[in-house]
């Protein structure tokens, strides 16, 4: 029986946006398509992670299961975690429609999921790890490192703030005007989530042992990385750029 500490986070508690029904996530589904490419999101998630036919894949923060979907259509099997059980619900019927039979969809986050050693060739999450406070992240992303296969692959993409030399407020005024139709969910994050700074995102990965392959910023907040479990006396390796 798994023993239950006063001390550890909640994360089923409610952070950001909730639905209460499979019709409001597929109406979030297609706002969210309307406004970014996700196929093209998720090419590029799979081409950083180099799937094989044998794969084996974890997501953590699966949402509408998109991601998933895309895949469990190129490798062995996905499992698929989310600590809301109506996105379960609405990306297990997507993926019953399409008929793909390899994926585990299961009601579990970056804390309270069972991580087997070892088991894993890529672990994806993105716009989910936020949810947690930094020293929770730290704990979350130490799990992905030891689930995953030596040499596995982690593409991470979330919401990660960097004024440089600029002051945070100037910083802030200008995130929540870049999108003027998305502005009072932005300023929601600002003031009520746990996004970190750059310099903290890269620590906490290195920290952990990955090597950072690639760190990509994408406007003014947001940011990917695509990260490789290899022994710590491999050193770690940055290559930073802002996307175009």
């Amino acid at each position: 029986m798994e023993e239950h500490f006063d001390w550890r986070r909640d994360e089923f508690q409610q952070i950001g946006t909730d639905y209460g029904s499979v019709e409001e996530v597929a109406a979030y589904d297609g706002r969210m398509r309307a406004m970014r490419d996700i196929d093209a999101e998720n090419r590029a998630i799979l081409n950083c992670l180099g799937l094989k036919s044998k794969s084996a894949v974890l997501e953590i923060g699966t949402g509408t299961g998109a991601f998933a979907r895309a895949a469990a259509k190129l490798c062995s099997h996905v499992t698929a975690l989310d600590v809301s059980e109506v996105m379960l619900k609405y990306a297990s019927l997507k993926a019953r429609d399409e008929k793909l039979g390899n994926i585990d969809f299961l009601h579990a986050g970056f804390l309270s999921f069972d991580y087997p050693r070892r088991t894993f060739d890529a672990v994806v999450s993105s716009l989910a790890l936020h949810h947690l406070p930094d020293v929770w992240k730290l704990v979350a992303l130490e799990k992905i490192f030891e689930t995953l296969k030596p040499g596995g692959v982690f593409y991470l993409m979330d919401v990660v703030f960097d004024w440089g030399n600029g002051r945070p407020e100037e910083y802030f005024r200008r995130v929540v005007e870049s999108e003027p139709e998305s502005r009072a969910n932005i300023a929601m994050h600002i003031a009520r989530e746990f996004s970190t700074t750059g310099w903290i995102m890269t620590g906490l990965l290195t920290r952990v042992g990955f090597v950072i392959e690639s760190d990509v910023r994408h406007g003014e907040f947001l940011r990917t990385y695509c990260c490789r479990a290899v022994p710590a006396s491999s050193g770690t390796i940055t290559r930073s750029r802002k996307a175009r």
